[in-house]
């Protein structure tokens, strides 16, 4: 009985040894098979998966060369590990990305900077893209533009490597026997906060008129957030302007182009 004792907690030492090299085994096989132009100083997180030190030319590359290297540093964990984990961290000066290994590719869940301010530009650039949008409008006004809810429409185009926005809007309404019908121009100055999450500052330039005659020129100053979604966001915009014609706009933005 002694003997079996003995010989079953040498047997559970023995695996025990063995689950715990074999992390280290994959990580030391994943590191010689990384390309060293790209990746340095693999090493695994709490839960398991590799995390690696991006070198500055990782760091140059457009958002097409990172997918790629990410992916072949992927499959090189994937082959040394033998399916572990199809998660990689890459990280370089003051931030980094999470990569998942998927059967279409590699896709980036996240990404960080510990420099970022909330109000920063740091956000990494795509080319510029049309957009249109719609959603529903809020507007009170003075005279026959009273308080009513309106559809409201843009047709626009990003700048500047998406900084900026600028678009076409407009708005309809009626109210009983009063149609309201708003037109004009919109420019935002767009500020990410994350992969997910942004803010805008801009202002608006419109004709408001009712199907009474009366109508104003309305020059507002706008201010909202936005939801990044797959293929669009959801927007929230507050617009104050002169002639005590203010409006509150919730919608949905489609990308028209790809980046």
């Amino acid at each position: 009985m002694k003997r079996t004792l003995t010989l079953i907690l040498l047997l559970g030492a023995a695996l025990a040894a063995r689950a715990q090299a074999a992390p280290q085994d994959a990580l030391k096989a994943f590191s010689g098979g990384l390309d060293k132009s790209y990746f340095t100083g693999a090493s695994l997180a709490g839960d398991g998966h590799p995390v690696v030190e991006a070198t500055a030319a990782y760091e140059a590359l457009p958002a097409s060369g990172r997918e790629e290297q990410a992916g072949k540093a992927l499959a090189t964990w994937r082959d040394a590990s033998g399916g572990i984990s199809a998660l990689l961290s890459v990280r370089f000066g003051g931030g980094g990305e999470l990569w998942l290994l998927k059967k279409d590719g590699p896709a980036k869940l996240d990404e960080w900077s510990d420099s970022r301010l909330p109000f920063s530009r740091s956000e990494r650039r795509g080319s510029d893209r049309f957009f249109g949008y719609v959603g529903g409008q809020y507007l009170h006004g003075s005279g026959d533009i009273d308080s009513t809810t309106a559809f409201n429409g843009k047709l626009g185009k990003t700048l500047l490597g998406g900084r900026y926005d600028a678009a076409l809007i407009f708005g309809r309404s009626k109210t009983g026997d009063v149609a309201t019908t708003t037109y004009g121009l919109t420019g935002r100055a767009l500020f990410p906060l994350g992969p997910r999450l942004g803010w805008n500052l801009g202002a608006s330039l419109t004709r408001v008129t009712a199907s009474s005659g009366d109508g104003v020129t309305n020059v507002a100053a706008l201010g909202g957030v936005s939801l990044f979604l797959p293929g669009g966001s959801f927007d929230v915009t507050l617009a104050m302007g002169n002639h005590s014609v203010y409006s509150l706009m919730l919608g949905y933005t489609i990308y028209l182009s790809r980046k």
